[in-house]
């Protein structure tokens, strides 16, 4: 009798068991959600970029100016909001130690010191001659980059003068084995000649364009946006972005651009998500040259 009681304790104990195998396990993960926006107007942020310090990974706000972004393993990091026109936030993750979901807004603020006397004083100027300026150019290398991730090259100025830029063209590459077709986001820089590097965004606002994934030449025209040509050039800047976030780890990100040696200099940097730049390293020991990313722009001069 006492056997047969044991017998079916053992039976019950069975049904516990597996009903608690069949309980799923709730874990919530590390991860830090919210919206990016803008402190005055409350107006959201679409494609802002959110990046660990400490390592080239992170996210983008989607077109709703939300994020998502897994901070697991990353307590000892920081993080980086930017946008362009906006003064960036950080954020130390000390205190994001709990396994569970953080919501975190961001809202930044407008900056305002982006060279406006130059561009105020560039209504005066009455330009005459237009030229086509790009680097020298000897070869055509196809170079395929990742989301998030932005090449910016010098284009020099041979007259050293004040001028405005009417057009811009890009030389676009097609990865035929592409799992993903990203936009572009153009940026035109300052050159800082002392640090030899891109500096302060002229752009004000973003702009994206939608390159199809083929080998050919974008023309984009910017007479409108009125973006002046600086006495010590400036630096276009292309990065990759995924707007809605749906692109894999992994996924081969079409299109790209298109290189070219032909300078004996380091024209070229890389930046991930506005974290900070890195100098090209590619270096042709045959041609004894750099590669540099291949664009060329249209720019209005006095003379």
């Amino acid at each position: 009798m006492l056997a047969s009681k044991h017998l079916v304790n053992f039976k019950n104990m069975k049904k516990i068991l597996v009903f608690l195998l069949l309980i799923p396990i709730i874990n919530f993960g590390q991860t830090l959600k919210g919206t990016v926006k803008d402190s005055i107007s409350n107006e959201i942020l679409q494609l802002a970029n959110i990046t660990f310090l400490k390592s080239n990974s992170g996210t983008n706000s989607n077109l709703e100016g939300k994020y998502i972004l897994n901070i697991k393993e990353h307590s000892e990091d920081s993080i980086k909001v930017s946008y362009i026109g906006y003064k960036p936030q950080y954020l130390s993750l000390k205190k994001f130690s709990d396994d569970k979901e953080y919501i975190l807004n961001f809202n930044l603020i407008r900056d305002e010191n982006q060279l406006e006397e130059v561009i105020v004083s560039q209504k005066k100027i009455k330009y005459n001659k237009q030229y086509k300026l790009s680097e020298k150019r000897d070869g055509d290398i196809a170079m395929f980059s990742l989301i998030g991730h932005e090449t910016a090259c010098l284009i020099e100025n041979p007259k050293s003068e004040l001028g405005r830029i009417k057009s811009l063209k890009l030389y676009v590459r097609k990865n035929k084995n592409a799992d993903f077709i990203a936009k572009f986001r153009i940026k035109i820089y300052s050159y800082n000649k002392t640090a030899n590097k891109p500096e302060e965004n002229l752009l004000t606002e973003d702009l994206i364009i939608i390159p199809q994934n083929k080998t050919y030449q974008y023309v984009i025209n910017l007479e409108d946006k009125k973006i002046p040509f600086l006495e010590d050039g400036v630096c276009i800047g292309i990065e990759l972005v995924d707007e809605n976030n749906v692109s894999k780890k992994g996924d081969k990100i079409g299109p790209g651009f298109r290189f070219t040696y032909g300078e004996n200099k380091q024209l070229t940097w890389y930046n991930y998500r506005n974290k900070g730049w890195a100098k090209n390293d590619l270096y042709n020991r045959k041609s004894n040259a750099m590669s540099n990313l291949m664009v060329s722009m249209t720019v209005l001069m006095k003379n």
